[in-house]
């Protein structure tokens, strides 16, 4: 998937989200230690925040303190797989990206998007080739290229998507 490709899937995948979180009822209900859709958009938008500071470090204090990557970025298919397994094994969200936001979802969808505006902004400082030369730390998935982390970015999107589909529907 190239930069543009992955920008637009960028945009479609969060698009959806937030319009799914916009329709659902009940928005600010947990249980079973499930996060809330407020909870969820909140999560989503803390990750956009971080990938987005990220992305606006000069490349030089990037290549400082992540270094580039000796090995070529895997495919989205693999990275999905990767995660999934992570999953599988235990992983949870660290401190840093857990849900804390007193906002509404209103507000929340609000500022995703004004985020996730600035990130592909951004994202027109980086060539192709630099998405997979310079390293990104992930919390779950050490040092991942720049495209993997975009690329954990889209599928992470569309699983919290499905996440609060599933538990609003098993609510009722």
């Amino acid at each position: 998937m190239n930069k543009e490709e992955i920008i637009n899937h960028l945009n479609t995948v969060h698009l959806s989200f937030w319009e799914t979180a916009n329709k659902l009822s009940n928005v600010t209900i947990t249980a079973d230690d499930k996060w809330s859709v407020e909870q969820n958009t909140d999560h989503l938008n803390k990750v956009l925040f971080r990938l987005n500071s990220f992305l606006e470090m000069p490349k030089d204090t990037i290549k400082l303190n992540f270094g580039l990557s000796n090995r070529n970025s895997i495919t989205f298919k693999s990275l999905i797989k990767v995660y999934e397994m992570a999953l599988k094994n235990g992983v949870k969200s660290t401190a840093p990206f857990l849900p804390d936001s007193s906002l509404n979802i209103s507000e929340l969808i609000k500022q995703g998007k004004s985020i996730l505006s600035t990130l592909i902004l951004n994202m027109q400082n980086w060539e192709e080739t630099d998405l997979d030369l310079y390293n990104c730390p992930h919390p779950a998935l050490g040092e991942i290229t720049v495209r993997e982390v975009l690329f954990f970015t889209i599928y992470h999107a569309q699983h919290h998507e499905k996440m609060i589909k599933k538990y609003t529907y098993e609510l009722y």
